[in-house]
């Protein structure tokens, strides 16, 4: 797609400010990241004079006239102010506003917004649950997060690849497996990740007052041995468990590209080689005295150069492999990462593990016998989609590809850390305790299908019978998935049914409404789309019209911003924007009853533009728009 307008007219007005700064003897490099759209005086605002100003001592009004005066005025401009310090730009609109409808009339769901990453591979992991439980909310968290995150990096022109590690050989899974084994193997028609989660539950009391440790060290040991039956049938365990997950991830339409099993890097010895390496090193040494006798680790006390979050820390000794053999999540990571960037040669067969999703796509899974070699991994940039409990293990991670000498790999692993989600009751989710019964992202979906079916209701929304089901559905999905996604990643979320189904501002359904609304303005207009791209665009000079014209000539920035930043909120955040500059635009301007067949074809065309933009830029966080409600 071709540069957005607002980067265009940035780089025109940008380039003739630097120009005038050079000839007023100040350095053009100080206008980095003080040009931007406004609001109030004009279209565009640059508040360099400040940074300038402060610097040298002088009057920011001053300095921003000087600027001003020297300055050669763009085409795209019809006016400069200077208000206290600030340099206003109103730009000349019926050139921009031309340039903003035939840069919409591109926008394409499915196609890149921009070039930003080249083509460039990227790997996005989520959301990683154990095998033995249905997803809870801070599972849902994860997931929706994850594949806002690969979505976005895909609109700015990246090639990313969805996975999605499944660590089938944890202490949960033993439990579970133990369980299965020794107490019940009935999941009597029930959602298997749900039995098997509650199952777990039940063997997590067992375990209060019965000491089973040494035999679940030793199913451990017989399901790290390919081929014998307690391996079989713990992987059967998992896959069917999955399998179970993925209808609720199905359901929230979100997808992966291929399932990395940890019970297959064992068996294709993956741990064994990355361990080695790690001591080869001489990041990991064998320990021989004390509480570590005998396992593998890493002395931080040794290292030089301590980044500073290892500082000050009382344990020093980080155990990699324990002395029965079994390696440590952090072990297990960077194993993971030797494969994902290319390190070791790819030791994986792969399969199909489901032929289709709905999204048309196959989710391929490793495998150590069956299958062919693809061409999954080998990539410069990972993001992982992790918790911010896990902050240390991943900073961990950064810390031994350093250690080897592979900076760049340390570089190119990008945590995006997420914070706790909690329901209005305070509700903090335990897989041991159980308190996530009734909790789950399936009942969370359920819950909200019965909520929207209900204002759907309303007769406001022209909707008939067969269609409030679908409808209801669709909106269930977005007051979750923007309810979650609305803000920053790192901070902690508190869901809300009050504001997730508000269909008046600041959530999904509102920004569904308002695209309904437009499609419905261009179905009644009995005009077709071919023909609305034609229409001029002169008509469009209203202040309303020309706030949408911006917001949506920033489609690409936005998207750009989103990615460089990892930040969906940003996304979410155009989203509200741009559907309440769609809104005032509608209550200000008569669209169909226009005083002029030229007006009502123009702002139809603006209403076309507005539907196209934020279907792109809802499709990104995962959510479909509705042509009525």
């Amino acid at each position: 797609m071709n540069a957005s307008p607002s980067a265009k007219i940035k780089v025109e007005i940008g380039a003739a400010i630097r120009n005038a700064m050079e000839k007023c003897g100040y350095d053009p490099a100080k206008l980095e990241g003080t040009l931007d759209f406004a609001r109030g005086f004009g279209d565009m605002a640059c508040s360099v004079a400040f940074r300038i100003g402060k610097e040298k001592g002088m009057n920011p009004k001053d300095v921003a006239g000087s600027i001003a005066s020297a300055m050669s005025k763009p085409a795209c401009v019809g006016e400069v102010r200077v208000e206290g310090g600030y340099m206003n730009f109103a730009l000349v609109r019926e050139s921009y506003v031309s340039d903003t409808l035939d840069y919409a009339f591109g926008i394409e769901v499915g196609a890149a917004a921009s070039d930003l990453g080249n083509g460039e591979k990227v790997i996005v992991e989520y959301p990683s649950v154990n095998p033995n439980k249905p997803w809870h909310l801070g599972h849902l968290k994860n997931a929706v997060l994850g594949d806002a995150v690969a979505n976005i990096c895909a609109g700015a022109g990246y090639s990313v690849e969805r996975e999605d590690f499944i660590e089938d050989l944890g202490l949960q899974v033993v439990e579970s497996t133990w369980s299965y084994i020794n107490v019940n193997k009935d999941p009597k028609g029930e959602k298997f990740d749900h039995w098997m989660g509650e199952e777990y539950v039940k063997i997590n009391r067992h375990m209060e007052v019965n000491n089973i440790k040494n035999e679940l060290s030793a199913l451990l040991q017989k399901m790290e041995s390919p081929g014998t039956s307690e391996s079989k049938m713990a992987r059967r365990l998992a896959e069917t468990c999955v399998r179970a997950q993925n209808e609720t991830a199905f359901a929230y339409g979100i997808y992966r590209d291929i399932l990395v099993w940890e019970t297959d890097m064992v068996a294709v010895d993956l741990f064994k080689k990355a361990i080695a390496m790690l001591v080869q090193a001489g990041f990991a040494k064998r320990l021989v005295d004390g509480q570590y006798d005998n396992c593998i680790g890493i002395d931080l006390g040794a290292i030089s150069d301590l980044p500073p979050e290892f500082r000050g820390l009382k344990e020093k000794i980080k155990v990699l492999v324990r002395r029965d053999g079994t390696p440590t999540y952090v072990a297990k990571d960077i194993a993971f990462h030797m494969w994902k960037f290319g390190m070791v040669q790819d030791p994986f067969r792969y399969s199909e593990f489901i032929a289709a999703q709905p999204n048309g796509r196959p989710l391929y899974t490793t495998t150590s016998v069956d299958g062919k070699p693809m061409g999954f991994g080998r990539v410069k940039r990972a993001i992982n989609i992790i918790d911010v409990r896990q902050d240390y293990p991943q900073s961990l991670l950064k810390l031994a590809f350093g250690a080897m000498g592979r900076a760049d790999i340390a570089a190119g692993i990008t945590h995006l850390s997420y914070g706790e989600l909690e329901l209005e009751s305070g509700l903090s989710l335990s897989g041991r305790k159980g308190n996530w019964i009734g909790n789950t992202a399936d009942d969370l979906l359920s819950e909200a299908k019965k909520k929207a079916m209900e204002i759907l209701s309303d007769s406001r929304f022209k909707l008939t019978e067969s269609e409030k089901d679908d409808v209801s559905s669709k909106v269930a999905i977005a007051a979750v998935k923007f309810d979650l996604l609305r803000q920053a990643p790192e901070k902690k979320t508190v869901f809300s049914w009050k504001r997730a189904l508000n269909f008046e501002v600041v959530s999904g359904p509102y920004c569904q409404y308002m695209y309904a609304r437009a499609r419905r303005l261009l179905e009644d207009s009995k005009i077709g789309e071919a023909e609305i791209g034609k229409a001029g665009r002169a008509a469009l000079g209203s202040d309303s019209e020309f706030e949408l014209v911006k917001l949506i000539s920033r489609l690409s920035d936005v998207v750009d911003k989103a990615c460089t930043e990892l930040r969906p909120n940003t996304l979410a955040t155009y989203c509200i924007d741009l559907s309440a500059a769609f809104s005032k635009f509608y209550e200000d301007m008569p669209i169909l009853k226009a005083s002029s067949a030229e007006e009502r074809v123009a702002r139809l065309a603006l209403t076309l533009s507005f539907a196209r933009s934020i279907k792109y830029a809802l499709a990104l966080l995962g959510i479909e728009t509705l042509d009525r409600m």
